[in-house]
Formats: structure tokens, C-alpha cells, sequence
């Protein structure tokens, strides 16, 4: 159980840093103030020239981050997950035999013989 629990923890961490898009100055490598499309290259899914508005064959910080949004909607606010429950692993009791019980009549010693 604790191991289950532990790999969907891990996966859901993992999951939000990948998720985390690259800055623009992290995508302007050359620091001119303009990403060009070799730059852009590096950003998984983005369509370079349907980001680049004005057709000059480079993306502002505007255009960049318009770009990103698309790419990268905001997550929305979901409400608070329940605690999950965890059960302590522990070995199991182990469950007593009891033979099973066998009424026989004892007779009454007032009782008349057959």
C-alpha cells in the first residue's frame, strides 16, 4: 500500500516540473532580447511561426509569452484533496482455530430408560 501510495506521489511531482515551461531569457541564449527560431527550437511544441505575429522572423518577450499561454494554459484552482488514508503495514493477526462444537443430549437421570 505504502509503495503504491509512494509512486503516485512521485509521479504527480514529477509530472508538475516537467510541466514548467522555459523563461525567455532561459530560450534567449544569446541575450539579444529577441528568441530566433533556432532558440525557439528548444521549446517542445511551439510553432514558431504561428508565434511570431509580426512576420519579422523573431519573438519579442510579448509574442514569446502569448506563445507559452497557448502552450501552457494556467492550471486551474482545484479544490483540496481529501487526506488519503494510510494503514500501518503490520503482519496480520493470525485467526485462533476453535474446533467446532458438538452438542450431544445428555440424559436426564430422571428420565425414564427406552
Amino acid at each position: 500500500m505504502r509503495i503504491i501510495l509512494l509512486s503516485i506521489l512521485l509521479l504527480v511531482a514529477f509530472s508538475a516540473f516537467a510541466a514548467t515551461p522555459l523563461t525567455f531569457e532561459e530560450v534567449d541564449t544569446d541575450g539579444d532580447g529577441l528568441v530566433s527560431a533556432d532558440e525557439a527550437a528548444s521549446v517542445e511544441g511551439l510553432d514558431f511561426n504561428a508565434a511570431d505575429g509580426d512576420n519579422d522572423g523573431t519573438l519579442s518577450v510579448d509574442e514569446y509569452d502569448i506563445a507559452i499561454e497557448t502552450l501552457h494554459p494556467p492550471a486551474t484552482t482545484l479544490p483540496p484533496a481529501e487526506p488519503a488514508l494510510i494503514i500501518p503495514s503490520s503482519p496480520a493477526a493470525p485467526t485462533p482455530s476453535v474446533p467446532p462444537t458438538v452438542s450431544t443430549p445428555v440424559p436426564s437421570p430422571n428420565a425414564p430408560k427406552p
